[in-house]
């Protein structure tokens, strides 16, 4: 038997950038997706809880194949991590039981919260399945790889990897454009909150509003671009010199640049909920942007004053908005762990 749990993210800097040959960088937290192993004395099968129980039999390249068509392609996370594990030469053939949860990745209402939910149980299930075949994956680059295929093949090609890094890794990851993945310390005196917008968001369709205008564009849009991966690149080494302010002031060149790139493309980013949120984090004395791909999801909350991140929770507290996270040192994202097996 194996088990394996993977925290989220929330993506700092870099989103969509990272897209265009920019670094990102996000940060773990603590919402864990979990994938549970064990041997079956029967037929395989897989259980989501809340949403089904399937039946299958380990196929060729071992992939499985159904018995109960699983519904709303809940089946879709393991063929894709079967796939990749047999393509690595770790070919599930025994019967197994295998239990997926990332119900913690939902609001009370059942909202999808953003931080990452499918790229953390795909490094929770290839962790625990590996560990469940007697060969567990225990260099974290080689996991990563591997999560990193499978969530890729998932999602049909995209994405940039920094949710499956974050996953991974825990703490403070950056992303590179050539995937390799270096951890960070949290900035001294930097201060945070995340808040949620009251609403999820399907990351796909901005992330394709994006590649259309990045191809359509032509040289205006690669002028917008230009100082979105510059402001990428300026926060990245503003955060590895490890104040609070320039990463604060490194951040303010992002997200201008991001806002002018969403203004143009018209992706979605930005929504009035966002707006909102804004307007609070000003008021309290809070830098704001969104957090990932925005349209919905969190949004992040930095400040150099404790103080300000105190009120800001208060103010958000009353308007019945619900955050995670808030303040530094201890209870820094820094100290969130990555993938962890038993």
């Amino acid at each position: 038997m194996a088990e394996a749990a993977a925290p989220g993210k929330l993506v700092i800097c870099g989103e969509y950038a990272v897209l265009a040959g920019a670094p990102a960088i996000a940060i773990a937290v603590d919402v864990r997706a979990r994938a549970r192993v064990v041997a079956s004395d029967g037929a395989c099968r897989l259980d989501i809880p809340g949403a089904g129980r399937w039946a299958f039999d380990w196929g060729a390249a071992g992939c499985p194949q159904w018995r109960d068509l699983p519904t709303a392609g809940q089946g879709a996370l393991l063929e894709a991590v079967a796939a990749t594990l047999a393509t690595a030469g770790y070919e599930p053939r025994q019967p197994l039981a295998i239990e997926l949860d990332s119900s913690r990745f939902r609001s009370a209402s059942g909202d999808k919260l953003g931080l990452g939910s499918s790229a953390a149980l795909a490094v929770a299930l290839v962790a625990a399945m590996a560990a469940a075949s007697g060969r567990p994956v225990a260099d974290r680059e080689v996991l990563f790889r591997l999560a990193q295929a499978a969530h890729r093949r998932l999602q049909g090609g995209s994405g940039s990897g920094i949710d499956v890094a974050a996953a991974v890794h825990g703490g403070v990851v950056a992303l590179a454009a050539d995937a390799r993945v270096e951890t960070l310390a949290w900035p001294r005196g930097l201060h945070w909150l995340a808040a949620w917008s009251g609403s999820g968001a399907a990351t796909p369709p901005l992330v394709s509003r994006f590649m259309d205008f990045r191809r359509d564009s032509g040289p205006a849009g690669a002028a917008l671009l230009a100082p979105l991966r510059a402001a990428a690149a300026a926060t990245l080494e503003a955060w590895r010199r490890g104040g609070a302010r320039p990463v604060l002031a490194a951040l303010a060149e992002f997200r201008q640049a991001l806002e002018a790139l969403d203004a143009d493309a018209g992706i979605g980013i930005v929504t009035p909920a966002h707006q909102r949120l804004a307007a609070l984090a000003a008021d309290a004395g809070c830098f704001y942007k969104t957090a990932g791909a925005g349209g919905g999801d969190f949004g992040l909350l930095l400040a150099d004053d404790a103080a300000a991140i105190v009120a800001a929770a208060r103010s958000l507290a009353a308007a019945g908005i619900m955050t995670i996270g808030g303040g530094a040192g201890p209870i820094s994202p820094a100290s969130i762990a990555g993938v962890a097996v038993r």
